[in-house]
């Protein structure tokens, strides 16, 4: 695995050439790579490393899943906890999480122990790297399931620890890729992958079929989301959009000016749009707003940073609509909202529209129409929408590495077939509560 420094280094080379050379630079490295990484015989290989993994565990009653340290990434790797616990129904699987996130995934079955012990941001904390060194060395677990690209096995685990890595499976998802078959999305990955070698060696006890993966949520979370609908006048009998326009990385976010043409168009809906106040691109809501009318402002009601990560969370169920670019919110719209208590039926009822520029697509969109893709765990379609980008290539996955001087993932974007398609979703649905 490269170092954080080296692979900074080695995806600046590759901005650089798509800068310069935008259509033969992309055309290079989807020519060039593909075929290396996602070639059958490596696909085959890792398959059958990872299958002797497996099968040198005696037991497994003690497994740890670390995913990685973002929102998104907790969220769906829950289905990797899901993909364990229908083998082993008896056993212990613990779960790792950033401090913040713990709110959203306390309360799921299946986890037997949540660790809310991330505290970094883009990458680990060297803080974050000793206190899973500390509770794999002390719980002696039968087996980790390494899902982080950060975290380092060698420097991570003690000797002889069992580690199934889930950066094993990246070949197999670059082969999808050239055959145009199978799902690739890291949430179904994180599931299929350890499930589909379990179920080589033995048979799952569990024989539910996998749909998603929850946001346990608790009765303050709903209060805080309906207090906020009250004190704003937002009618939850009339459509309410919720528009998230954040994301980590300017590769992901949509535009600024393709952002004020779609609120413009969506503000004739019949109904409030709740704009997320950002936490990267800080500000961007309120310019956003000077863009548009008094009317159109009337329309629009701003979601604050101070309300809780959970509250948000439920506050996405009251809503019609969430539309968001690749980012952690748009995985807590897609996840199934689950009442901690059971005092609250949440709807699941929110189209969830995901919006794409630098990032593959199929990695964490959401889309009920296209096979490719998993539909959002809601009880109503989902849709995903991929700009047209004249340098977009297999690099861009690492957006957090990449560091082109010209914004051109969003090059063209059809906003109009976008806004079209949600207020056809809201005109064909019947609001209920």
């Amino acid at each position: 695995m490269l170092d954080n420094k080296l692979q900074k280094f080695i995806f600046h080379l590759t901005s650089v050439l798509t800068v310069w050379f935008p259509r033969g630079g992309a055309k290079f490295f989807d020519t060039v790579i593909p075929p290396i990484l996602g070639n059958r015989l490596l696909v085959n290989h890792l398959n059958q490393k990872n299958l002797n993994t497996l099968r040198k565990v005696k037991e497994f009653k003690k497994i740890l899943v670390i995913p990685d340290i973002h929102i998104g990434d907790a969220i769906m790797m829950q289905a990797a906890v899901t993909a364990f616990r229908d083998f082993f129904p008896g056993a212990r699987i613990d779960y790792i999480v950033k401090k913040a996130v713990a709110c959203l995934i306390e309360g799921n079955p299946d986890v037997s122990n949540l660790y809310p012990y991330f505290t970094g941001t883009v990458f680990p904390a060297p803080e974050d790297i000793e206190s899973i060194k500390k509770l794999v060395t002390e719980n002696q677990y039968d087996l980790c399931f390494n899902c982080s690209p950060f975290f380092e096995d060698a420097a991570l685990f003690p000797e002889g620890q069992t580690i199934l890595n889930f950066l094993s499976v990246a070949p197999q998802m670059v082969r999808n890729d050239i055959d145009q078959t199978g799902i690739n999305h890291f949430l179904f990955q994180s599931y299929e992958f350890p499930h589909k070698l379990l179920s080589s060696l033995q048979n799952p006890k569990r024989l539910e079929p996998f749909k998603g993966v929850p946001l346990t949520l608790s009765d303050k979370a709903v209060d805080e989301a309906k207090s906020f609908l009250k004190a704003n006048g937002v009618d939850s009998d009339k459509p309410i959009l919720f528009f998230n326009p954040d994301t980590a990385s300017p590769y992901t976010r949509v535009p600024f000016n393709d952002q004020v043409d779609l609120l413009k168009r969506l503000s004739s809906i019949n109904g409030k749009i709740l704009l997320g106040s950002a936490f990267t691109a800080r500000g961007i809501e309120k310019q956003i707003l000077e863009k548009l009318t008094g009317e159109e402002k009337a329309k629009i009601t701003i979601v604050p940073t101070s309300m809780s990560l959970d509250g948000y969370s439920a506050l996405i169920d009251f809503t019609d609509v969430f539309v968001s670019g690749d980012t952690g919110p748009l995985h807590m719209a897609a996840a199934r909202k689950v009442s901690k208590s059971g005092n609250f039926k949440f709807r699941n009822k929110t189209f969830v529209v995901s919006i794409f520029g630098a990032t593959p697509a199929r990695m964490s969109g959401y889309d009920s129409k296209d096979p490719l893709f998993p539909p959002a765990n809601q009880d109503v379609q989902s849709r995903t929408y991929v700009s047209e980008s004249p340098c977009r290539n297999i690099t861009c996955v690492n957006k957090m590495a990449k560091t082109c001087k010209v914004v051109r993932c969003f090059e063209v974007l059809d906003v109009e077939n976008i806004a079209v398609d949600i207020k056809l979703h809201l005109s064909a649905t019947q609001k209920t509560n």
